[in-house]
Parts: structure tokens; C-alpha cells; sequence
């Protein structure tokens, strides 16, 4: 019983893809930023991006670009410290993507994924 478990799980992460999210624009503002926050991405095998903030508190403007830069998904979340939120891009077409993530002093966090 508890290989069979083991197994479903290895063979339920295989799916799922993770999203390497770094630093790509500093943000301006009047007093540097000491940390940034903590944001982890995941595209699971529903085609659901499942995103996790924390140790940030404001709102987050999320975007899904395409190669040629065409954004295509974008939306506003309000976030409060450890926050989780869906990005639904089931229907994207197979191809490379980014996902930024615009915090409110313009630092942008993003990330590259493929959907397949």
C-alpha cells in the first residue's frame, strides 16, 4: 500500500512544472528594498498556474507574454503577507512563455515556461 502511494506521487509530480522566478527589473523607490518577496510558480496538470507570495503585502500585476513579447493573460491580485493565486493558461497554445510579476514599487519578478 504504501509503495502504490509512492508511486502515484512520483508519477503525480512528473506533471507538474515548476517555474525558476527571479529578479529581472528593480523597483524605484525612496528607500531601498531590504528583501524581496518570496514567489514560487507551478504549472500543474490541469494547466493551472498556482503561484505563492509571501513576506510581501500590496498588490501584484501578473502577466502571461508569449516569444514575441504579446501579452496575453494579465491580472491584478491583492496580496497580504502569504498569499496563493491561480493563473488559468489552459488555453494557451503548446509554445514558451513568461509570467512577470509587477509589485507596486515596479520591481518585476519573472519566470519561463513551456506549456505542453
Amino acid at each position: 500500500m504504501f509503495v502504490a502511494a509512492m508511486v502515484a506521487l512520483m508519477t503525480l509530480s512528473v506533471y507538474a512544472n515548476d517555474i525558476v522566478i527571479k529578479l529581472e527589473v528593480e523597483g524605484h523607490t525612496s528607500v531601498p528594498r531590504s528583501e524581496l518577496p518570496v514567489i514560487t510558480a507551478r504549472i500543474d496538470n490541469d494547466n493551472i498556474c498556482r503561484t505563492n507570495v509571501s513576506e510581501y503585502s500590496g498588490n501584484i500585476a501578473v502577466a502571461v507574454k508569449n516569444a514575441a513579447g504579446d501579452t496575453l493573460i494579465s491580472h491584478t491580485e491583492a496580496v497580504f503577507d502569504s498569499t496563493q493565486f491561480m493563473t488559468d493558461v489552459s488555453n494557451l497554445e503548446d509554445g514558451s512563455y513568461t509570467i512577470t510579476y509587477t509589485l507596486e514599487d515596479s520591481t518585476v519578478l519573472g519566470g519561463d515556461f513551456e506549456k505542453e
